[in-house]
């Protein structure tokens, strides 16, 4: 019954993984076995009314999901669960993400300037003070609502309401349509139809051994993720022979990401700049700048995303449901 799943899906979701089969589990049994006590007595299956009365009598999925967990002091067992999640997600989707950015745009610099190691004590620094006054402000936030917390917050909760389950095969339109506009607005790029802005009398182009040996190689990894993109916004579902195409995919553009990497720590350069009013020197300096740009800020992350993708895609072939963390979603986008 989707009411019924739909319920034990929202109590999943406040329970730990090494807890929420059993308990799921559990729950489901109960469930079912009411249900189906129910209808022998009246002879007939349940309307959707009744089914959500007796979902309703089993107390709210926070409530039910806390009652599997250990007792805590500073915020009670009825706003922890929040509590919990708000820090986790701050971390994930705010907190997290913004220092890292940070931390490797500063090493970037530091690099150049040969003083790494104190720009790396100095970030930490203010990682661990902005961490602490983080972690305060919501913890107070959340034990004042704790205390404060009006009586019959959770009386009124509607089994009508809680979401659909979800389907782990479906792809998001929304993400799709804009994987699709990236590689389009990539693919004009680099045909040379769409020009970038650029500096007056300095001229950046991809360096002679790129545009000499990678550059169909690229053209066709583009053209890959953005006919797969395209696919997507249409019939927005992973299946095994989908997933097994964009693995061809990100091989290719794992292969093309790593000889990239290959020149540039062999000492090539992946950009070109050339001007007649800048002095060999300088020149030299500005690829040397985008190389490194290139090398630490794109290539790596792409490779790391490519990997990821990859496992993603395997485990999909295989008919196993593929993993779901915020460091997927941060390399890959899955």
């Amino acid at each position: 019954m989707e009411l019924v799943d739909r319920y034990l899906q929202a109590v999943g979701f406040w329970l730990s993984k090494n807890q929420k089969k059993d308990i799921v589990a559990e729950l489901s049994e109960d469930l079912h076995t009411q249900i189906e006590e129910q209808e022998s007595t009246l002879h007939r299956p349940l309307n959707e009314d009744e089914v959500t009365a007796i979902v309703k009598k089993f107390g709210p999925p926070l409530m039910v999901a806390q009652r599997y967990q250990p007792q805590r002091y500073l915020i009670g067992p009825n706003t922890f669960p929040i509590y919990w999640f708000v820090l986790k997600l701050n971390w994930k989707c705010v907190f997290g993400p913004w220092f890292v950015i940070g931390l490797c745009l500063d090493l970037f610099v530091a690099i150049m300037r040969d003083s790494r190691y104190h720009v790396l004590a100095g970030v930490l620094d203010h990682f661990w003070i902005a961490a602490f006054v983080n972690l305060t402000v919501i913890t107070m936030i959340f034990a004042i609502l704790d205390h404060y917390q009006p009586d019959g917050l959770w009386q009124n909760w509607n089994p009508q309401k809680l979401p659909k389950v979800r389907d782990l095969n479906r792809i998001p339109r929304s993400s799709s349509i804009s994987e699709l506009a990236w590689y389009a607005v990539l693919l004009l790029w680099w045909v040379n139809i769409l020009r970038l802005p650029s500096i007056s009398g300095v001229e950046i182009v991809p360096s002679p051994f790129i545009s000499r040996y990678l550059y169909w190689p690229i053209l066709l990894g583009i053209l890959l993720q953005a006919v797969m993109a395209g696919i997507n916004v249409f019939r927005p579902w992973w299946t095994p022979i989908r997933a097994t195409l964009r693995g061809v995919a990100d091989v290719l553009g794992l292969v093309i990401a790593t000889v990239l990497l290959a020149v540039f720590f062999s000492g090539g350069s992946l950009a070109a700049v050339t001007s007649a009013q800048l002095p060999a020197a300088e020149i030299a300096s500005m690829q040397h700048w985008i190389s490194w740009g290139w090398a630490a800020m794109v290539l790596v992350w792409a490779e790391i995303g490519y990997l990821v993708r990859l496992i993603q895609d395997a485990r999909r072939v295989v008919g196993r449901e593929p993993i779901r963390n915020w460091a997927i979603r941060l390399f890959a986008g899955d």
